[in-house]
């Protein structure tokens, strides 16, 4: 075993969200220092004002630790609520309940949203509440009520969210609030901008060239959290940068008991078509309170990682949750002990979608063949990185971009090590001795270690990674900007 193998990466990223509990700057600081990875800004929280503090705070700590961190900015979209006047009040299975889109009478549920009637379907579509109770079959539309009887009994109450399955209409994915909040997005200078309650690829298409517009290049993820989004997911694994497992919001439309096998079916078609894939939602939910998760959370947590997630995500845990630090440990363990098993260990196989994948499918295969310290790639896009995390290989991936914005980027992608070049050099050579270099920095290898490097030459552009070359960490001289690299940066 080569020296390079002796130090251990999670392959599997973790994304935290900041939040109350993770506002103070050390604690921040802690939770990247405890394994984090990106850190998640959630709109449907807090003010612009919230935002760009915590954006500041998280730069700063990430900084100091010379950790490329990625910042998720995550749009609230459009969430239907029952009105504020709706009276609480148990309802009990197979009673009959009329809602409506317009103003309420004869006792009729008030619901706002003006299509309300027009999205449900009679004997197709269910009313759900809140977090999945009270469910209710539609048997009729009358615009603007909707006639419906209980299937599961529940509470209803005001401001109460409500959803529509099977919507022959849908909200706009991006409220105007999502407009306004986009502007600040881009400001701040996100990374990843996640839309919420997308149904087709167009509304990925739509936010791309808004955020362009701005003058943005944050990648998109696309929540999969609506009944339509699943039906639609080929297309939005094509449409969009990274595919999020939205579990609370998906199993409140489908039913908890079709999460796991969904999950594992929008996992292996993300990947495989080489998308970032997030699995989400109440992965650690017992450490808002408790300062260990339960045994099942664990079991949770390490099928998430034995999927093939590229990274697994907590939200009130590290938000409002009394031991934000500690949940962060408590994944990182978790994850770490899911990678070292047998299962764990298994590399995709899929056809190159381009020669220059193709390279990167032989690089990954030589490295394994070798027992190489590791995989590294120079990238100007990120593009050749993410096309060998594609292929869950068995050793480490250096991806060394030329900007910052690009390594963090490429933080929360499967297996990746992120980390920056200087300036690129006229000569392959001399960008070859660069990456060794900056690989020894970034990902702690060692004089001896052998590598593989796969790489195009950058003053062709992007996408046309053309070489491979198998090289030992410390074989030639430091070059002289090589000064100018955080020995800490990754």
């Amino acid at each position: 075993m080569c020296h390079g193998e002796t130090v251990q990466h999670r392959r599997t990223k973790i994304l935290a969200t900041l939040g109350p509990a993770s506002m103070a700057p050390e604690t921040i600081m802690s939770m990247i220092q405890a394994g984090v990875d990106g850190l998640r800004i959630n709109a449907a929280h807090g003010s612009p004002e919230d935002w760009r503090e915590q954006a500041k705070r998280a730069r700063h700590a990430a900084d100091i630790t010379g950790r490329a961190i990625a910042i998720v900015f995550d749009l609230a979209g459009p969430k239907i609520r029952l009105s504020p006047d709706v009276e609480t009040r148990a309802i009990a299975q197979g009673e009959e309940v009329v809602f409506t889109s317009g103003e309420s009478d004869n006792g009729a549920i008030e619901v706002e949203w003006p299509e309300f009637a027009a999205a449900a379907t009679p004997g197709v579509s269910e009313i759900v509440i809140g977090d999945g109770t009270p469910r209710f079959a539609v048997t009729a539309t009358e615009a603007p009520l909707v006639m419906t009887r209980c299937e599961r009994p529940g509470m209803l109450g005001p401001r109460k969210g409500a959803f529509v399955t099977h919507s022959s209409v849908g909200a706009a994915a991006l409220t105007g609030k999502d407009l306004d909040d986009l502007e600040v997005a881009a400001e701040i200078g996100v990374d990843f901008v996640s839309l919420s309650f997308v149904r087709r690829g167009e509304d990925i298409d739509d936010l791309r060239d808004r955020l362009r517009g701005l003058g943005s290049h944050a990648r998109i993820i696309a929540k999969i959290e609506k009944l339509e989004a699943v039906e639609a997911l080929d297309e939005l694994i094509q449409a969009s940068d990274a595919i999020m497992v939205a579990r609370g919001d998906l199993g409140v439309e489908v039913g908890a008991a079709r999460v796991p096998l969904l999950q594992k079916e929008i996992i292996r078609k993300a990947t495989r078509a080489g998308r970032l894939v997030i699995t989400a939602t109440q992965m650690l939910e017992s450490m808002i309170d408790n300062a260990e998760p339960t045994r099942a959370e664990a079991s949770d947590v390490s099928n998430a990682v034995l999927d093939g997630s590229s990274a697994v995500m907590m939200s009130g845990e590290t938000a409002i949750g009394a031991y934000p630090v500690e949940a962060v440990q408590a994944m990182d363990e978790i994850a770490r002990a899911a990678q070292a098993g047998e299962l764990f260990h298994r590399e995709i196989t899929a056809e190159p979608e381009s020669a220059a994948e193709a390279v990167i499918q032989a690089a990954v295969h030589l490295a394994s063949q070798l027992n190489s310290a590791a995989l590294v790639i120079p990238t100007r896009s990120g593009g050749s990185a993410r096309a060998a995390a594609k292929y869950r290989p068995s050793r480490p991936i250096v991806g060394l971009a030329e900007n910052a914005t690009i390594a963090r980027q490429l933080s929360l992608e499967w297996g990746v090590i992120a980390g920056t070049l200087p300036s690129h050099p006229g000569s392959v050579e001399n960008l070859v001795n660069d990456a060794l270099w900056s690989a020894r920095s970034v990902a702690g290898l060692r004089n001896g270690d052998r590598v593989v490097m796969a790489m195009g030459r950058f003053s062709t552009g992007s996408g046309n990674t053309d070489l491979i070359t198998v090289r030992r960490i410390g074989e030639a001289p430091p070059p002289d900007h090589t000064q100018g690299i955080d020995p800490a940066f990754g």
